[in-house]
């Protein structure tokens, strides 16, 4: 049954079986639409982090709005697993083949003239002072159902540390981890520091850099929930 709405709440449901409180994100849709799916992001290693992806199946893909919560400031990468539970994931999701070392981009960023590096490679949200981060975008690389290539439910989203560069395909870090580290390094700041009397005339490279909080593959896992559809959550819930 297809549904023609045009203005949906979905926190509201989420947080009725999460019992959280949080004021809704309202997500504005005037497509038709075929299926909903959600993740509830739990924390891992007792990092805080809690979250809510919200999946959207629209004419010509999927819409996603992903929202984090006490998180520390700046970048955090997001990736789709495969995997069980959280407890057990596994790798990245790349069912695209992509070859070893080709650079891209993740799937926040691509179009279909231009594919992502692998659809499991998601992109950074960026979390503000308070601790909270919304990225919100539309992708033709993802379903909910159907293709096993494109197929996103059961899937894992995982929150990390950092953000990612996004350089390399995932199962090719290995390949190009000193283009990484490159780029790591040619925008470090130089911290402030004591120059004794003599000290021969020098001058410091990038010392207006900003130190941007990336790791190749984002490092550390810090949150991570199961994209399921939301009936099959109502009946768990049940």
């Amino acid at each position: 049954m297809r549904l023609y709405i045009k203005l949906i709440t979905l926190i509201p449901i989420i947080c009725l079986a999460t019992s959280c409180e949080k004021n809704p994100t309202e997500v504005i849709i005037t497509e038709s639409i075929d299926k909903i799916a959600v993740a509830t992001i739990s924390e891992i290693d007792g990092s805080g982090l809690t979250g809510t992806a919200t999946f959207i199946e629209v004419d010509g893909g999927v819409h996603v709005v992903i929202e984090i919560q006490n998180a520390t400031q700046g970048l955090h990468a997001m990736h789709l697993h495969i995997g069980s539970s959280c407890t057990d994931a596994g790798l990245h999701w790349h069912p695209m083949g992509t070859p070893a070392g080709t650079p891209g981009i993740p799937v926040v960023q691509a179009a279909l003239n231009t594919p992502p590096i692998g659809i499991g490679e998601v992109g950074n949200i960026v979390a503000g002072e308070d601790g909270t981060g919304t990225i919100e975008f539309t992708t033709p690389f993802w379903s909910l159902g159907g293709d096993p290539n494109t197929d996103i439910l059961g899937k894992l989203i995982m929150i990390h540390e950092t953000g990612d560069t996004f350089l390399t395909n995932p199962h090719a870090h290995h390949m190009n981890t000193q283009m990484d580290m490159n780029m790591e390094m040619d925008t470090q700041m130089v911290e402030p520091h004591f120059h004794p009397p003599g000290t021969p005339a020098h001058s410091h490279a990038n010392t207006s850099a900003v130190v941007p909080p990336i790791l190749p593959g984002g490092g550390a896992k810090i949150g991570c929930g199961m994209i399921v559809l939301m009936s099959e959550l109502a009946i768990s819930q049940s």
